[in-house]
């Protein structure tokens, strides 16, 4: 077990991995649950998008495994540690999340990590992963597309997706002013037998201001139930001062109402600077609603502004936001912007 670095000190500046070039290695990671095995031509062209981008590609050891999890907890963080201590591989992008990417974080090399950072991607359930290895070392990671679910879409990358994570992961400049996709998707076509044409999209109603004001601070957060899961263990970084943003992929409103109660008890939501919330997942009609509303009667009156609707997290198209950059949030002038690079 190597978990014994110490935690950067609160309010501490991110410390950004070098940009993607094109030519450089990009390690695929199985973290959590299986992928590759239960649809191998989807997993085959999602490492082939990665190539027609202009990066080599290795596929790490677990990408074969099966069953709840693709492999013990020691395996797949020894995948993943191998590709934080290889300089040839130059960022890591998940395949697919799961339910058990928490297990890795006793097992992961953290001083590896932060001797050479590189851009880790994922989100759901790598959210564990994400904010315990900025936790830990003080190094911006990347909440978007995983390789299965987005990166191998057809007959390509959606583009809203494909711009904002190529984009963070190599321009070394602020995203600036985040706005919403024209379309989006909740269509879901089988993988490997009916996901051989473009899924059919929706006008895009833009996001929603649930509370008025201006903040800034850094972006912290990910899927509410994997966050709920690591409250009060060594892999949460400090909320105080964050815009936290979160999504979750339940639809029910009393696991919401439980999920937002832990928040607030472990004191995540009692000095935010903003907070940004995420599209419902494929959730009954009516849903999204309730979720808006549950959360402008908990949060409206804080002080704090809160735009909801936003397309992060199981959403298609999707952004990608870079963890622990600073970004800002403004309704009065309507903005959600990303004030700094994710990368150098």
């Amino acid at each position: 077990m190597t978990d014994h670095m110490t935690a950067p000190a609160a309010g501490a500046a991110a410390i950004r991995p070098r940009r993607l070039a094109r030519g450089d290695v990009i390690g695929v990671c199985t973290p959590s649950g299986p992928g590759a095995v239960f649809a191998p031509g989807r997993f085959a062209r999602g490492l082939q998008a990665l190539r027609d981008r202009g990066f080599r590609v290795e596929v790490g050891s677990q990408s074969g495994a099966s069953g709840h999890s693709a492999g013990p907890a020691e395996a797949r963080a020894a995948e993943l540690n191998g590709f934080l201590r290889d300089g040839r591989v130059r960022a890591v992008v998940c395949t697919i999340g799961g339910y058990t990417a928490n297990g890795l974080l006793p097992y992961l090399d953290y001083e590896a990590f932060a001797a050479d950072p590189k851009p880790v991607v994922g989100y759901s359930d790598l959210t564990a992963l994400l904010l315990g290895l900025h936790a830990r070392t003080g190094v911006v990671t990347f909440h978007g597309p995983t390789l299965m679910p987005e990166l191998a879409e057809f007959p390509d990358v959606q583009k809203y997706s494909d711009t904002s994570l190529f984009g963070a992961l190599t321009a070394a400049v602020p995203a600036g002013v985040l706005r919403p996709p024209e379309q989006w998707t909740q269509e879901f076509l089988l993988w490997d037998k009916d996901d051989d044409r473009p899924r059919d999209t929706v006008p895009h109603q833009g996001w929603e201001w649930l509370a008025g004001g201006a903040g800034g601070g850094p972006l912290l957060g990910g899927n509410l139930e994997t966050l709920c899961a690591l409250l009060g263990t060594p892999y949460v970084p400090s909320f105080d001062g964050a815009v936290l943003f979160w999504e979750t992929c339940e639809s029910n409103p009393a696991l919401l109402e439980r999920a937002l109660t832990q928040l607030d008890a472990a004191g995540v939501t009692a000095r935010p600077a903003g907070m940004v919330v995420g599209r419902s997942f494929r959730a009954p009609e009516g849903f999204e609603e309730q979720l808006r509303a549950t959360v402008a009667a908990r949060y409206g009156g804080r002080g704090f502004p809160v735009l909801a609707g936003v397309d992060l997290g199981h959403t298609d198209p999707m952004l990608t936001l870079p963890v622990g950059v600073p970004a800002r949030l403004d309704a009065a002038a309507g903005t959600f912007e990303l004030t700094a690079a994710g990368v150098r």
